[in-house]
């Protein structure tokens, strides 16, 4: 997973779209999103009744793998709540064999977000980044049939310290690490290793259920 460098995001649910369809449930992007903006525990409004996806704009242009099949990119995409425009960010990460998998998250300022608790040494917006992953992986690791749908981090700390790395203003520019997040799924905690490599133009990060 690839944080995106400069832009401010808080997680607030994310979905996987090689999940499959479950009756009832949203079939499409845009259905998932809207279902989002009308839930009151991500963070939605539920007394809206009428909600559409007013615009689309790519964020960060597609980067395709050397074998010019996998990829990514980033967009924003825009609820219009009841006349009230609410913006989305929305990563798309496709797999070699064709898979796409999808995060959303609701994009706000950075003096509007939360960061997590504990002593992980990643700046804000590597944070909600990873946090909107998370959220992703333990809903995807919990089953369709999982009745908890909220995850919030209780506690974070460094297992393995900066290793050649370069740092400034307390963040790191460069380098590798690891992580412990520990992550409340319904009053269970689960603990996640997270190993994050970063440069000036962004960071990567890989995610494990710590057995």
């Amino acid at each position: 997973m690839r944080s995106a460098p400069a832009v401010g995001l808080l997680a607030l649910l994310a979905g996987c779209a090689t999940a499959p369809a479950q009756p009832g449930r949203p079939s499409t992007l845009s259905d998932l999103l809207l279902a989002m903006d009308a839930s009151e525990k991500m963070g939605g409004d539920p007394r809206c009744r009428a909600r559409t996806v007013s615009t689309t704009e790519v964020l960060v242009p597609v980067e395709l793998a050397a074998q010019g099949v996998s990829g990514r990119w980033t967009e924003r995409w825009t609820v219009d709540r009841c006349g009230v425009a609410v913006p989305y960010v929305v990563k798309f990460d496709r797999a070699r064999d064709g898979d796409l998998d999808v995060s959303m998250q609701r994009e706000v300022s950075d003096a509007e977000a939360a960061t997590v608790p504990g002593g992980t040494i990643a700046d804000p917006v590597l944070q909600r980044d990873t946090l909107a992953f998370l959220a992703q992986k333990d809903l995807w690791e919990a089953g369709p049939e999982a009745r908890c749908r909220t995850r919030k981090i209780v506690a974070t700390e460094v297992l393995t310290p900066l290793d050649g790395g370069e740092v400034e203003e307390s963040r790191p520019v460069a380098g590798q690490w690891v992580e412990r997040w520990t992550l409340d799924r319904c009053g269970a905690s689960v603990d996640y290793v997270i190993r994050f490599n970063t440069t000036r133009k962004g960071t990567t990060f890989l995610a494990d259920p710590q057995r």
